[in-house]
């Protein structure tokens, strides 16, 4: 069985940065916007994940950084090398590809290069992805994106995995887990009672429902519990340094810094909840969008569905800008 866990070596990073004060993983992080601030244009945030970091922008993912015997390496999609933006026929001719960036070509890259990967990248990134970089923007506490889970051997059915988590936020000594809708999305809505069948298959209502508790009985198992409460106190010491590196403050600090000292105290808190847009999210130009007046009618019909949603157990939050 696969263990949940969060490392990487900030140090064989720190001790590259120091090296190269002036290369392109420098001018990644030069950009990275810590939570609880405005990543504004290129910014990016940084997820730790098992022995590597993911980049995102606006949610998007951008690349993945490694550290092979001190030495840094990106894989980064080909879409994004090459300036192929989202919808364009070279993109679709590169489908799927990834290419690797190492240390020696990583010492030529300059921001304007960067800035290039960054800004293509940020065309792939969808509603539900820019609403959870505004999330992060006034949510210093947050400490994870895209939380992945693996599979649960112990587990049978549709229970041996779990959805993705949008959003794990550090409160206090805390570690709470949000999952991230837009009010058009048709999973948040149902007129039919949530129901599944004896193997944990999805059958009718709510189908983020289904999502949550999925997500719940998955770290509910209480070995589960206690490794994602130990993987996510590291994760926060991991991000303290990573700030202390490359020169980093803000609010994040204090709580990432609260988290560390809770230790093995920091509890879980269960079931997930649900942060809901009630806005339709600004695109790469910020220029206002057609589809605002969609989102305004679906948010007003939200209010029915959205106290279904809290009669089947679930903590909903909505967000009106």
């Amino acid at each position: 069985m696969d263990t949940f866990d969060r490392r990487f070596d900030v140090q064989a990073l720190a001790a590259w940065h120091q090296d190269h004060p002036r290369d392109g993983i420098a001018a990644l992080f030069d950009r990275w916007a810590l939570p609880g601030a405005d990543a504004k244009t290129h910014g990016l945030r940084v997820a730790i994940r098992n022995g590597y970091l993911n980049l995102y922008v606006k949610g998007q993912s951008v690349a993945e950084l490694r550290m092979f015997a001190g030495w840094p390496r990106l894989k980064i999609h080909a879409k994004y090398l090459a300036g192929a933006q989202n919808g364009s026929d070279e993109a679709q001719e590169l489908g799927q590809r990834y290419k690797r960036v190492l240390g020696d070509d990583l010492l030529g890259i300059d921001t304007t290069t960067i800035d290039g990967w960054v800004h293509t990248a940020e065309t792939y990134a969808g509603d539900e992805k820019r609403f959870v970089d505004d999330l992060v923007a006034v949510t210093p506490g947050t400490i994870d994106l895209e939380m992945g889970l693996p599979a649960d051997a112990e587990a049978v059915g549709k229970d041996r995995t779990a959805p993705r988590m949008d959003l794990v936020v550090a409160q206090g000594g805390d570690i709470a887990f949000w999952e991230a809708k837009c009010a058009v999305n048709g999973e948040l809505r149902a007129r039919a009672s949530y129901a599944e069948a004896s193997d944990g298959e999805y059958r009718n209502g709510p189908h983020v429902v289904w999502q949550l508790r999925r997500y719940e009985r998955w770290v509910g198992r209480p070995h589960r519990r206690a490794e994602v409460s130990s993987a996510y106190v590291r994760t926060a010491g991991l991000l303290l340094a990573l700030a202390e590196t490359f020169g980093k403050s803000g609010p994040a600090i204090q709580a990432w810094r609260d988290l560390v000292a809770a230790g093995d105290r920091a509890s879980v808190i269960l079931p997930p909840g649900v942060v809901v847009a009630d806005y339709c999210p600004s695109r790469v130009d910020g220029e206002p969008r057609d589809e605002a007046a969609a989102y305004a009618a679906k948010a007003n019909s939200f209010a029915g569905h959205r106290q279904r949603l809290i009669d089947h157990g679930a903590t909903v939050l909505t967000v009106a800008t």
